[in-house]
């Protein structure tokens, strides 16, 4: 039987946040988006640069108002030459849906707004450590741009790092009950529910 690890990655250059924390992310909106021309269009329209999304789960961070730290920022993941997934704050969502809606007579680009997926947000100097051992991934990957992010998929749960104004935060992509199962056991594990909006 051959062993096929999860990789995971962290970045290398920012802070873990001081206390472990977990926070629901009512306002978190997931987009699947794709078509034959989805490369062109992030690089035209959105002036993303995606040159260093090179493997499935890279990612970058974004904006549609120039500000990475606002409720229009977003992170991108790429899955494949045509193929991404979008994780944004609603504000951005609706803006985004309606700039991919305008510029689908000019490109060949779809999109899927996955109302079954919430967000869940954690950080800490043992967030790391609890993911790796709760989803049996391998580190391995370091991030050294604070504009990359990582995401990879273990079982019903998309599990991604990003960097937020020089902390590291992770979340936890996934159908909510499956959310609240992840919730329970970290919670048990010495991570605190928290009431700000982090990412």
């Amino acid at each position: 039987m051959t062993f096929s690890p999860i990789m995971f990655a962290r970045h290398s250059q920012i802070e873990a946040a001081d206390s472990n924390m977990l926070q629901v992310n009512k306002n978190n909106v997931v987009i699947d988006f794709s078509g034959t021309e989805a490369i062109p269009f992030l690089t035209t329209i959105l002036g993303l640069d995606l040159n260093k999304l090179t493997a499935s789960g890279l990612g970058v961070k974004g904006t549609l108002d120039g500000d990475l730290n606002s409720n229009y920022s977003f992170a991108l993941y790429y899955f494949s030459a045509t193929a991404f997934r979008f994780v944004l704050h609603t504000d951005a969502a609706a803006q985004l849906q309606a700039l991919i809606s305008e510029q689908q007579l000019r490109y060949d680009i779809e999109f899927v707004t996955r109302t079954d997926l919430a967000t869940l947000t954690l950080s800490g100097e043992q967030a790391f450590d609890a993911l790796v051992e709760a989803f049996k991934l391998t580190p391995g990957l370091r991030l050294s741009d604070t504009n990359s992010c990582y995401g990879t998929q273990s079982g019903e749960v998309f599990i991604t790092a990003i960097d937020k104004q020089s902390i590291q935060y992770f979340q936890l992509v996934a159908k909510a009950p499956e959310l609240t199962k992840w919730q329970t056991y970290l919670q048990q594990r010495g991570f605190d529910m928290s009431l700000p909006d982090v990412a």
